[in-house]
């Protein structure tokens, strides 16, 4: 009886993880950004509104110039981000609502000089 008690527990658990990691985890998207705002880019974060803090910086070491890309991947689980780019003159630019709606088709997203973003389309 013991036998079969732990083989159904260790069977249920094993869906229940299924599931976390397959149906309610989420997906992670490509995502390109493109720095399109005539200045130099010092740091660059892109994390869901949620997030208390802006994360790991995207830029890393050195800096992001005019035309330069970074390639991210976000999660799909997450309805909203918040975008945050500064620069090297000392200036931020920081949007707190890009929805993930307007992601859905997106493979690219460049930061324009008026601190909007433009998306490029998938196929």
């Amino acid at each position: 009886m013991l036998k079969q008690f732990m083989r159904v527990f260790l069977m249920a658990a094993f869906i229940v993880a299924a599931l976390q990691n397959s149906t309610f985890a989420g997906i992670t998207e490509p995502l390109e950004i493109v720095n399109e705002t005539g200045k130099p880019i010092m740091s660059l974060y892109f994390v869901p509104v949620q997030k208390k803090d802006w994360g790991n910086d995207l830029v890393g070491s050195g800096v992001m110039n005019q035309g330069d890309r970074r390639s991210i991947n976000y999660d799909t689980s997450y309805i909203r981000y918040k975008l945050k780019v500064e620069f090297a003159d000392g200036t931020t630019i920081t949007r707190k609502g890009v929805d993930f709606v307007d992601l859905l088709d997106a493979w690219r997203i460049s930061i324009n000089q008026d601190g909007t973003c433009s998306k490029n389309a998938r196929g």
